[in-house]
């Protein structure tokens, strides 16, 4: 089994024991803080030595954990990863948490890409039109890609909108 699977079923468990989305936010920000302090290069050595003792990785994790002031239900994750030696996934299971509050919330993620940034009317006007089109909770990440020589990307979930320049003159390469 990927481990994309194996993460997408413990935030489903998480999701699902900490309520939906009511208290999904809050978790949300536990899941990201914790991967990104189990990330960090010596702890990740750490955690994945099979020569530190199992003990010894909950104790530091759970020190962590507590410092950050994780809830008890992201600290029980953090355990049974551990136990499942699976802790290597957490990030995975952050993202994936993410994805799920974000779904629940009916909120959409949406990178607008520009060649140069945008910035007031003509930036309000992007965020406003894309709200618009998806009926409001939309996440709007505005990049700057100066490779797409002008006009805009939008991404939206999975789907991407090309009204760059570069795909224009690449469609017209292909054409001629």
């Amino acid at each position: 089994m990927s481990d994309t699977i194996i993460a997408n079923r413990y935030a489903a468990a998480l999701f699902e024991a900490v309520g939906g989305a009511d208290a999904a936010d809050r978790v949300r920000a536990e899941l990201s803080s914790l991967a990104g302090a189990v990330a960090d290069d010596s702890l990740s050595r750490l955690v994945a030595n099979p020569r530190v003792p199992a003990a010894d990785k909950a104790q530091v994790l759970t020190a962590v954990g507590e410092r950050l002031g994780a809830s008890v239900k992201v600290m029980n994750l953090l355990r049974l990863l551990l136990a499942n030696g699976r802790v290597a996934l957490l990030g995975r299971v952050a993202i994936a948490f993410a994805r799920l509050a974000d779904e629940a919330q009916g909120r959409v993620a949406v990178t607008v890409t520009s060649a140069t940034p945008l910035e007031g009317a003509a930036k309000t006007r992007v965020d406003a039109r894309v709200t618009a089109i998806l009926g409001g909770k939309a996440d709007i990440r505005h990049r700057v890609d100066p490779a797409i020589l002008g006009g805009l990307v939008v991404q939206i979930g999975s789907k991407v909108f090309d009204n760059s320049i570069r795909h224009h003159l690449a469609q017209l390469r292909q054409a001629l």
